[in-house]
């Protein structure tokens, strides 16, 4: 998609910040779930008898909670596939871009680029 060549060393720094990117949405991901799990359900809820409205089941606190969690991980998964399943040398660029753009590696790591590249991704962040 862009016309910039990447180094050896720019390609294995891709696949090193690609690695890096997909642990800090995994720690982000993970850190989500056990702030959903760990919020107590509001003894009301917990304590509600059960009732069906217009003739459908009402789902209760614990199932409530299932579906969150599920909902989540689904959409979390799609995330991940979108992003990360199939990267090849000529997307690498792309996926640190996005990852880059996303404040998922930092300056400090882009600056270990070759010249041009780190140029590259810095003014396509500063653009948006």
């Amino acid at each position: 998609m862009w016309n910039i060549e990447l180094t050896k060393s720019d390609k294995r720094l891709c696949r090193e910040l690609i690695h890096v990117g997909l642990e800090r949405e995994c720690r982000k991901f993970v850190e989500d779930v056990q702030k959903i799990t760990s919020k107590p359900i509001p003894l009301a809820e917990l304590n509600a008898s059960y009732q069906e409205e217009s003739g459908g089941a009402v789902e209760g606190p614990w199932h409530k909670q299932y579906i969150k969690i599920f909902n989540k991980v689904r959409s979390f998964d799609k995330h991940v596939a979108r992003r990360y399943d199939g990267i090849t040398g000529g997307h690498y660029l792309d996926a640190v871009l996005a990852l880059y753009c996303d404040d998922l590696v930092t300056d400090d790591e882009i600056s270990r680029f070759s010249e041009k590249v780190e140029e590259f991704l810095k003014r396509y962040k500063e653009s948006l």
